[in-house]
């Protein structure tokens, strides 16, 4: 049996209570600061009361920059999001959610809820299959529910709920003694502890004039902050995401309670330590290291969250500013057609509403249309507490405009979008091609996703929860992926969970973006590993806006086991031997897969039965799997097209391609003929315009970027009645 801070909180030789008011007010405050004179005045006195009452009176004055908005502006705030907000359905959700919290029924995350009858809060029992849903509710995402419920009525139930549930859980966690429990998941992991710095400020604010919010209990929650502080400041992660949620969670616990001793070491060393923290988890071209939109998005809020609280208090944000710009960009191209970030990595279905919320506020800080076309017309509610009521009229006056660009290419951090347009119902496809560094990331190189008609087609397996179990070590695989196993190995080994090396090794060598097509090429380098070395590349032509061909390339010198996967939506799917065409049969939107033969003895295509991953629950999914065994270079070509209604008539047939004269092979060239219904479309994909294996030098490292291979564009190139001297040639528009 494992004993940790659940059953030792309370025990002296692990915890500490708080200090008395007193102490922690004589000892904790800058009482030298001119506008702490009365707190001191009070202490020499011995009246405590008093002391705590004039440092409250001083907060509550609002004559200092703390936060977003300062205790005086809480009555404007109330009355503006009264008059204005009241009836959009953003604040009528927080109202209803507020009502339940009230009642003890708390919201957690995918759906989960706890209920705690008469305040009777445990907030350190193992709730449903994963810790995650502890670790949620104990970092108090949902206070702000409170607050907002409460500026929209004026109800002081909020404010009652709010004072009860964090005077208990203060007295229930206190704080350790040292850092024995920073690795375990309970109320006092240092990620917890950083997340609650920048969860709980909104409440303390917004509810500080409240009579319902005791004075003893607000002084109870100064202390809890700065015990927050100190263990952050000795115990933060050093690196990762964590890091900067920690950091930033410092930085505003400084700048909210600047009369602490210990804030200003806090504000400088976070501000001195954040950015070169940003630089390590984000690349140059804005893409947050992990290999997941999620966490993308996770370290990017710290950045948001920081830029609109600089420019509120009139500081300067220096690099976060241009960091966070790069950042949007790259998760404008991320949001599916569904209004949902792309599911690679750890990345699950999120509220879409709160997502438009994140563009509509990159829009208001760069005055960007483009960014308010994904967001929402109006300033969102949630916006009105980063920015204040003289934000909405200027975010009226912004105009939406369709984003330029329908297709991107973010080279280090190994993303590529391409869609039809920036219409719900439009053609989408994402593709895997980066590094992903840690446990969020998975062994997913070269993995893509397809959307059409308003549905996600070609799924990812999704996150899954975090325990160590089959579950999740599934959901990591690369089985569970758009993308190929080799010799029944994932593309990198993961011993441990969170102790994870790097992913595959990747390379966009090119992309090509026009009105005709888009054209992805790239490789991954995880099975070069093996004592006989493989390289996986895949090229990705969208054919505009009718289909997408795959093809998979396989350069090595033995014999080796292909499985290919593309995962397929829960639901209906049909499989037809002999066309080699995979179907769905859901209802609207649907995707065909068809396969190509490869011309070889051994190439197996079966539907196989798959896990899907949404929202805390795992569904089975139809897999389809196509299995080959080839000896040396080899092809493998899909076409996938989207539909409605009947099944569509595909047909593809192989046609020749030569240069200079000589037929070239399969694995040299890709060239067909493709009808779909009474469409012609001729194309040739030439594979030898870039010598993938001189990624690699002989040690197995990744040569300098200045000797990387360069592109070379054939000559010669016979086909379809033409000669042709690049390396895609796409003719469409010909007639059956």
């Amino acid at each position: 049996m494992t004993i940790g801070y659940k059953d030792l909180r309370h025990n002296p030789k692990y915890t500490k209570p708080q200090m008395s008011d007193g102490e922690f007010l004589r000892t904790m405050l800058d009482l030298t600061k001119p506008e702490l004179a009365g707190v001191a005045a009070k202490l020499a006195e011995g009246d405590v009361p008093g002391a705590r009452d004039a440092y409250l009176e001083l907060i509550a004055a609002g004559n200092n920059g703390r936060y977003y908005f300062n205790v005086q502006e809480v009555p404007k705030l109330m009355a503006y999001a009264a008059s204005r907000y009241s009836a959009e359905e953003e604040a009528q959700q927080d109202i209803a959610e507020a009502d339940r919290i009230v009642e003890g029924d708390i919201p957690l995350f995918k759906g989960r809820r706890v209920v705690f009858h008469n305040g009777a809060y445990d907030w350190n029992s193992w709730l449903f299959d994963s810790s995650q849903y502890q670790l949620h509710l104990t970092r108090f995402v949902y206070v702000k529910r409170l607050s907002r419920a409460y500026a929209l009525t004026g109800d002081e139930k909020y404010a009652r709920c709010f004072n009860e549930m964090l005077g208990h859980f203060i007295d229930d966690n206190p704080m350790p003694v040292d850092g024995t429990f920073r690795a375990e998941h309970s109320t006092w992991d240092p990620l917890s502890v950083g997340v609650r710095l920048f969860m709980l400020p909104e409440a303390f604010i917004t509810f500080f004039s409240s009579p319902a919010f005791e004075p003893e209990v607000k002084l109870k929650l100064i202390k809890s902050f700065h015990e927050h502080g100190q263990y952050v400041r000795a115990y933060h992660a050093s690196g990762g995401n964590h890091v900067c949620m920690q950091l930033r969670g410092l930085i505003q616990t400084a700048l909210l309670l600047p009369e602490l001793k210990e804030s200003a070491e806090w504000l400088e060393y976070a501000g001195s330590k954040l950015p070169g923290y940003i630089r390590e988890n984000v690349y140059p071209d804005g893409v947050q290291f992990e290999g997941s939109p999620n966490y993308h998005h996770i370290v990017m809020r710290d950045l948001y969250e920081l830029v609109a609280l600089y420019q509120k208090l009139g500081r300067d944000a220096g690099e976060y500013r241009e960091t966070l710009e790069k950042m949007y960009v790259v998760m404008m191209h991320l949001l599916a057609p569904d209004g949902q970030l792309v599911k690679f990595g750890d990345t699950d279905v999120q509220v879409e509403s709160e997502l438009r919320n994140v563009m509509s506020l990159g829009a208001y800080l760069y005055q960007r249309g483009d960014f308010k076309t994904l967001g929402h017309e109006r300033l969102p509610f949630s916006l009105l507490w980063r920015l204040g009521p003289e934000a909405a009229a200027a975010y009226d006056q912004l105009r939406a405009e369709e984003p330029a660009a329908t297709a991107a290419c973010f080279p280090e951090g190994g993303y590529v979008a391409s869609r039809q347009g920036w219409n719900r119902r439009d053609m989408y496809m994402a593709m895997r091609a980066g590094v992903g560094i840690g446990g969020h990331a998975h062994s997913d190189a070269l993995s893509l996703v397809l959307y059409a008609g308003g549905r996600e087609l070609l799924a990812d397996s999704g996150m899954g929860l975090f325990e160590w179990n089959k579950e999740r070590k599934y959901a990591v695989s690369t089985r569970a992926h758009n993308t190929v196993v080799v010799d029944g190995q994932d593309q990198h080994v993961r011993s441990f969970h969170w102790n994870t090396p790097p992913t595959a090794s990747c390379r966009i060598w090119d992309t090509q973006f026009n009105e005709a097509y888009d054209y992805t090429y790239a490789s991954q380098y995880g099975y070069t590993r093996y004592e006989d070395p493989v390289i996986h590349s895949r090229k990705v032509l969208f054919v505009k806006n009718s289909y997408w061909l795959i093809v998979d390339l396989f350069t090595a010198g033995g014999q080796h086991n292909y499985d290919q996967y593309f995962h397929l939506p829960p639901g209906g799917a049909g499989y037809d031997s002999r066309s080699g065409e995979v179907f769905t049969q859901l209802e609207g939107a649907n995707l065909l897969l068809k396969a190509l033969p490869a011309g070889l003895a051994e190439d197996r295509l079966v539907l196989e039965p798959g896990l899907i991953f949404r929202q805390g629950r795992y569904e089975e999914s139809p897999v389809v799997k196509r299995s080959l065994a080839v000896t040396g270079t080899a092809a493998i070509v899909t076409l996938a097209v989207p539909f409605t209604g009947a099944k569509p008539q595909v047909k593809a047939s192989r046609l020749p391609a030569w240069q200079n004269g000589q037929l070239l092979s399969l694995h040299e060239a890709t060239a067909l003929r493709v009808v779909l219904e009474d469409r012609v479309d001729e194309i040739c994909l030439y594979h030898r315009s870039i010598d993938v294996e001189g990624y690699l030098d002989h040690t197995g490292n990744v040569i300098s970027e200045a000797l990387l291979p360069r592109k070379a564009e054939p000559e010669g190139i016979a086909f379809a009645g033409d000669s042709y001297n690049r390396d895609v040639v796409v003719i469409t528009g010909l007639r059956a």
